[in-house]
């Protein structure tokens, strides 16, 4: 089995996107750049919900020397899965519609062997898988700033569940990854 995980930039006041729907308050630096580069090489695949697919479709396909090679690299090789109901095509190489039952289809490919798939996913993909009870792991880039509102992270119903503090990394940014996995009941 491959672990599923969350990966997400989240503010202090728990909002992964301001009220623009934009995510350029994250901090980073290159230690980040590079702790980034190491996430992209340890897994398998990625799943996006629709909106982040059409917000990463629109930049990586043509990303320049503002990433670095590993990004750019990884960003088009690795496959990619989409939450959507909606979508009927998609462009970007290596990317796989879940159609009508996503939940289903990523419940699937986590029973494969494999390193791991990590969800770069909006609040309303992150909120069905945490439901689904899909998620093995959440892995929150902590940023130091408060952007006073937009998207929360998690966002509607999802069962009440217990996560344990498995790593802190912080960087001279000031963002910190805060790793936790899931309690087995």
């Amino acid at each position: 089995m491959q672990p599923l995980f969350l990966h997400t930039n989240v503010s202090l006041d728990g909002f992964i996107c301001d009220t623009a729907g934009h995510i350029d308050w994250h901090f980073s630096d290159e230690e980040f750049q590079q702790y980034l580069d190491g996430l992209l090489e340890s897994i398998d695949g990625m799943v996006f919900g629709r909106v982040a697919y059409e917000q990463l479709a629109a930049y990586w396909p043509t990303a320049g020397d503002e990433v670095s090679i590993v990004q750019r690299s990884r960003m088009r090789e690795l496959p990619k899965y989409v939450l959507s109901r909606t979508l009927t095509a998609a462009d970007w190489y290596n990317t796989h519609l879940l159609g009508e039952e996503p939940l289903t289809e990523i419940r699937r490919l986590t029973m494969q062997p494999g390193r791991g798939i990590a969800v770069f996913a909006g609040g309303s993909a992150a909120t069905s898988l945490l439901e689904a009870e899909l998620l093995a792991e959440v892995r929150l880039v902590l940023n130091p700033i408060l952007i006073g509102g937009g998207t929360r992270l998690f966002a509607g119903s999802y069962p009440i569940s217990t996560w344990r503090l498995t790593s802190n990394r912080p960087f001279a940014s000031g963002a910190t990854v805060l790793t936790y996995e899931r309690r087995t009941r």
